[in-house]
């Protein structure tokens, strides 16, 4: 009796453990990538990392005049077959938006606009056709481009349609991230004379 009971809780254990396991969703399965700008779907466009550039010289007096700041994002086409074009983006809030460059984007492949602060990229490695981005830049926004605040963009598509998003302004040069792995130095014997204000000699070599 004794061994069918210790049978039974155990069956019913791993049958209650099953359950709990069953249905569970992983906490990272709907995580988003760690950077700072929006996103947005539209038809089989995917808008990713839409920001609005830091300026990185005179931010007062653009951001106190309403531009012009460089728009930032990644747009992917989904669909296997079909290109789209991105026709214009619209700043309903007030402003202008200027597209510099082929808007085109065939199946499977992206477009590219801007370059977001912190973008890590490999080094002594030069810049072919394929990686060239297009220029978008927003002017005459007025008040409503600010640190902390987010900005409508409408981008409109030729065949995927409208969609509407609330873009950011990115974290600033401040926050640029390293792409080298910083080693920690290797201690060394010497002093510091803080009566004299420099390092002291080695032990050993000329001490004292």
């Amino acid at each position: 009796m004794k061994a069918t009971a210790v049978a039974a809780f155990g069956i019913a254990l791993a049958l209650g453990t099953t359950a709990c396991g069953a249905g569970q969703v992983s906490q990272t399965a709907n995580q988003e990538p760690a950077v700072n700008g929006n996103l947005a779907n539209v038809g089989s466009m995917q808008l990713r990392n839409v920001q609005i550039i830091y300026p990185d010289d005179r931010a007062d007096e653009v951001f106190g005049g309403g531009g012009p700041f460089e728009v930032s994002f990644v747009i992917s086409n989904i669909d296997p077959v079909e290109a789209d074009r991105l026709l214009g983006i619209d700043a309903p809030n007030g402003g202008t938006v200027t597209i510099e460059g082929d808007t085109t984007i065939p199946a499977g492949q992206a477009l590219a606009a801007g370059k977001p602060v912190g973008l890590l990229e490999p080094q002594d490695v030069a810049a072919t056709d394929e990686e060239e981005h297009i220029t978008v830049t927003l002017d005459g926004a007025g008040d409503t481009v600010a640190p902390g605040l987010t900005t409508p963009l409408e981008f409109r598509f030729e065949r995927a349609g409208t969609v509407t998003v609330d873009t950011p302004v990115d974290a600033g040069t401040y926050m640029v991230r390293q792409d080298q792995v910083r080693q920690a130095e290797p201690p060394h014997e010497a002093h510091v004379d803080l009566s004299g204000g420099g390092e002291g000699e080695g032990h050993g070599e000329g001490g004292h």
